[in-house]
């Protein structure tokens, strides 16, 4: 991977609202600027909006946790981006997703295993991604697993996850050190 194209100002040289963005990352989950937020500091506004839409999108909704470990898993494949991928195979094992559901979908394939809502939210959301659409037997699966306001928030959390993959890759942040690279997607 190249080098990574944005830096955050050092402490003494942020500004008050970066000061302040940087201390709400903190005392979150997520528990410090890194990855998106990185560059995100750059534009402390966005990085304050960008972060309570997702801390709504990441922790609250009617989405269950694993579900949407493997739909951040899925958008970290799609758009190849390792540093999102890393961290979420780690957070996937707190949900109990099986690490060989997590290898299936590095490897560009469909997991096992999936139950009714998960695998109409892995088609769903792959779906979307690959044509940034949804025909009508992947929206009925999805309603029917899921209920209206969950396909509106699995939408939402597609969306909010790939403009994450775009300041990502943007930005070429680095997956943690010692974490294994996303294999190539097969021809």
């Amino acid at each position: 991977m190249s080098e990574q194209r944005f830096h955050p100002p050092a402490p003494e040289a942020m500004s008050e609202e970066q000061r302040r963005v940087v201390a709400s990352l903190v005392a979150s989950p997520r528990g410090a600027l890194r990855g998106p937020y990185i560059p995100l500091i750059l534009s402390p506004d966005l990085a304050d909006r960008m972060r309570h839409l997702g801390d709504f999108i990441r922790f609250e909704g009617v989405l269950p946790a694993r579900l949407k470990e493997i739909v951040i898993l899925l958008n970290a494949r799609h758009w190849s981006v390792d540093f999102m991928f890393a961290v979420h195979r780690d957070m996937s094992r707190a949900t109990g997703l099986d690490p060989a559901a997590v290898q299936a979908i590095a490897e560009g394939r469909r997991p096992a295993g999936l139950d009714r809502a998960e695998a109409a939210a892995y088609d769903m959301a792959g779906e979307l991604l690959r044509t940034g659409r949804v025909g009508d037997t992947g929206f009925a699966a999805a309603r029917d697993a899921l209920g209206e306001r969950g396909v509106v928030e699995l939408t939402a959390f597609v969306g909010y996850y790939t403009a994450l993959a775009m300041i990502l890759n943007t930005a070429r942040i680095a997956p943690p050190e010692g974490t294994v690279p996303l294999p190539p997607l097969p021809s």
